[in-house]
């Protein structure tokens, strides 16, 4: 088809053609965002996770250990509470209300609740034969090794309690995260160090 002053102009098929070109690049890109989002997502969680030790930890340095409580000086202490299933932990402040030195039900009081993002879960990619950051030899046992507590608020779900220093009377642990393409992990020891580290698909870095 020839326009008016020797133009040419476009045929049916260049159109297709065109138009098939700018939806495969349209596609790709598409493909290329959801990836770059998917990468994001985990490494967002793991970041999430880490700064909400931290808050827990300085909450719990905050508190002093002790507050007042009908007339009292009473122990209080912060947990941190995983619940794998839901993909979601929990804060707790817990005040010793009758100084029996025994965590119970209704001596707990929740203070925030956390999600993990879309898409991330609480666990560990295939491959994977090195305990989280440490590189010890061993794939992981549990999607989070921290110790359980049969009381409240704890209630046989993994926890961190944290005392007037900021330290964790569970003992170590780690906290592992993926995606299915990435894996994380989150590690705390006794003194209260967190460290987070990387899988690249031989070792934790």
């Amino acid at each position: 088809m020839t326009m008016a002053g020797g133009m040419r102009g476009i045929t049916l098929i260049e159109l297709l053609i065109v138009l098939a070109i700018i939806g495969i690049l349209l596609t790709a890109g598409t493909w290329g965002s959801a990836e770059v989002l998917q990468r994001w997502q985990v490494w967002r969680g793991a970041q999430q996770v880490l700064e909400d030790f931290k808050e827990a930890q300085a909450r719990a340095e905050r508190g002093g250990g002790y507050v007042f409580s009908g007339g009292a000086l009473v122990t209080a202490r912060s947990f941190l509470v995983f619940e794998p299933d839901a993909q979601r932990y929990v804060l707790f402040d817990w005040q010793d209300a009758d100084g029996d030195g025994r965590p119970e039900e209704g001596e707990s009081r929740r203070i925030w609740t956390r999600e993990l993002p879309p898409a991330v879960r609480f666990g560990w990619g295939a491959g994977i034969d090195r305990k989280a950051c440490s590189n010890q030899a061993g794939a992981p046992t549990d999607a989070i090794t921290f110790g359980t507590a049969d009381y409240a608020p704890c209630n046989g779900r993994p926890c961190l309690k944290f005392d007037q220093q900021g330290y964790s009377s569970m003992g170590p642990g780690a906290v592992y995260l993926a995606d299915g393409t990435q894996a994380f992990a989150l590690s705390a020891t006794r003194p209260g160090h967190f460290t987070l580290c990387r899988w690249d698909g031989s070792a934790w870095r």
